[in-house]
């Protein structure tokens, strides 16, 4: 039989309805293959023998070295850095202050030399007693001196002996109980004896375990006290050269 002159030959019978235009499904059409279906998931992959695969899972990548910095690891970069800093700060001060090398490798700058003399000047300007300043012999060395203004002014020197030792020379207008307790705890006299034309006591602490010993003397306006862990002699010696230089 002829084909009508308003169908086309090759149209597959129930594409689209005749009165439908060209490229519209009919709405009684078949679905057709499901992968032509705008927006369907392709169809999951099938092993050799029919079973569905799941997805294919990407390999993992190792771990990179070249991290990004978190907020854990730049606290702790943060915290050595100042330890570091802080370390360095105080090396730098203690080289300042205590210098590096031995102590024969060190020399006493001149300007921190000990002025006893100059001193014991401004303080004789303030008090009534004569203000000791002994002229030593080789081997003593000043170490310091101080004056204290008050109700008791007090001149006080201290020197290094021969053998190293803290020797210690306080005047004030007379020799005060105060003065010897501080000096030489339970002061024990061991001597009266006379220097220089002035009577004076050698002394010793009678305290257990104290090596000190010392000499007091009272002139007519002052009193002088010589002290240390030193001997009998070296006392006597330091206390000869301030009563010599008291009545110069």
């Amino acid at each position: 039989m002829h084909a009508p002159d308003d169908r086309a030959p090759d149209a597959p019978a129930g594409d689209r309805s005749p009165d439908a235009p060209a490229g519209v499904r009919s709405p009684d059409a078949p679905a057709g293959r499901a992968a032509d279906a705008p927006g369907a998931d392709p169809a999951p992959a099938t092993s050799a023998d029919g079973a569905a695969d799941g997805p294919a899972l990407a390999p993992q990548q190792p771990k990179s070295a070249y991290e990004l910095p978190s907020r854990k690891n730049t606290v702790l970069r943060n915290m050595v850095w100042a330890l570091a800093l802080t370390m360095a700060v105080v090396v730098v001060i203690g080289i300042a202050f205590f210098g590096v090398g031995s102590t024969d490798e060190r020399q006493t700058l001149e300007n921190s030399e000990v002025d006893v003399a100059g001193s014991a000047e401004r303080a004789q300007a303030v008090v009534d007693f004569p203000v000791a300043v002994p002229t030593m012999e080789d081997g003593w060395a000043e170490r310091s001196a101080r004056f204290t203004d008050g109700d008791s002014p007090r001149w006080k020197a201290e020197y290094t002996s021969p053998d190293s030792s803290l020797v210690t020379l306080i005047e004030e207008s007379d020799v005060s109980a105060p003065m010897l307790s501080a000096a030489l705890p339970g002061t024990l006299v061991e001597e009266e004896l006379t220097l220089q034309g002035v009577p004076c006591q050698a002394l010793r602490s009678g305290e257990d375990g104290s090596e000190k010993t010392g000499i007091s003397c009272e002139g007519e306006d002052f009193g002088l006290l010589v002290y240390g862990a030193v001997s009998s002699e070296e006392i006597r010696s330091l206390t000869e050269a301030a009563l010599a230089d008291i009545q110069a």
